[in-house]
């Protein structure tokens, strides 16, 4: 450990993963040990591995033992699709990465969390998924997300006081996509199953943007304003998850002149960008869904509704700019009168 740490790190690395695999084995292949007590072991390995790299300050131990644990339900596999036990351990190993995060900013064991985690559960989902499995799925597929949020913020938290560039975009960014990509797969069926999904998700990443501000001011402002960002896209596609193109080009109207009011407010060129993008997918929405039924109310229908708050939210954004046009540049002037 002292003359020749490279080695005995690799050594370390591989007794822990090899006691993964012995568990796990005894577990599902020879019943050996009862599932309970089959997890109090795996959750203690797990503990033993992230205070050791902890202890030893060594990212490629804590590496090695992770590889060795994610490695052990598919070298032990027998083929049954058993995937409350399979998630269960992942749920376990997933745990002590968020542990050694705690203490820790090793990015490469968060890499290889996210990848093995998801990988192989969008591996087992393509071959053995089922709907009848949602209840017994759904609750993992929540739980690995979070822990990857939590995983996010924790090495913002701890690489923020030295760094300007803290936030792990593959992490921060990868981890909704790719949980909202499985989540669809599951909910496939159900009717508004997706827009809730991506209303839930836009509601976490707000709450948590909102929080993180509150606590941690300008500390984390890379991080809120990406979680800020990630809220404002997955609520903005839960619009046309659930409605027809009217509702959606209203609403993404409304939210297009709000982001241009805010870009001006802030002096930031990427809010207003996004504004009159917005107002631009608006219209093709609208003009896109014509063909839709009108009620036969006067007045309070979707097609006059859609085309009044449409309206008004481009009228707003032109005055707004006018009033505002010592903030902005000649060529977001010009392309906002076009």
């Amino acid at each position: 450990r002292i003359n020749r740490r490279g080695y005995a790190l690799a050594l370390q690395g591989g007794g822990v993963g090899v006691l993964y695999l012995c568990i796990f084995a005894a577990l599902q292949l020879y019943h050996l040990v009862p599932p309970g007590f089959a997890f109090v072991l795996l959750a203690g390995i797990a503990v033993l591995s992230a205070l050791l790299a902890i202890l030893e300050n060594a990212p490629a131990l804590a590496v090695t033992g992770a590889i060795g644990g994610f490695l052990a339900p598919v070298l032990a596999s027998t083929g049954s699709g058993n995937h409350v036990g399979l998630f269960s351990f992942y749920a376990v190993l997933n745990a002590g990465i968020l542990l050694v995060a705690y203490f820790k900013a090793w990015r490469i064991l968060n890499l290889v969390g996210f990848a093995f985690t998801f990988i192989i559960g969008l591996a087992w989902g393509q071959k053995y998924y089922a709907p009848e499995y949602f209840p017994t799925t759904e609750p993992f597929l929540i739980l690995f997300f979070l822990f990857y949020v939590g995983i996010a913020i924790l090495f913002a938290l701890r690489r923020a006081p030295q760094l300007t560039h803290y936030v792990d975009g593959t992490i921060v960014f990868g981890t909704p996509l790719v949980a909202f990509g499985l989540q669809t797969g599951l909910v496939r069926g159900m009717e508004f199953g997706a827009a809730w999904s991506a209303l839930g998700i836009a509601a976490t990443y707000l709450v948590l943007a909102t929080v993180l501000w509150s606590r941690k001011g300008g500390t984390l402002r890379l991080l809120v304003e990406s979680f800020l960002a990630l809220g404002v896209g997955f609520a903005t596609l839960a619009i046309p998850l659930a409605f027809d193109g009217r509702v959606t080009s209203a609403t993404w109207a409304v939210e297009g002149a709000a982001a241009l009011w805010v870009g001006v407010r802030q002096g930031r060129w990427l809010p207003r960008a996004l504004g009159q993008l917005l107002q631009l997918a608006a219209g093709i929405a609208f003009l896109a869904d014509l063909n839709t039924p009108t009620g036969g109310t006067p007045v309070l229908n979707s097609f006059y509704l859609g085309c009044f708050m449409i309206s008004v939210a481009g009228l707003f954004c032109a005055w707004y700019l006018e009033k505002s046009r010592e903030r902005i540049s000649e060529v977001e002037f010009v392309l906002d009168r076009i």
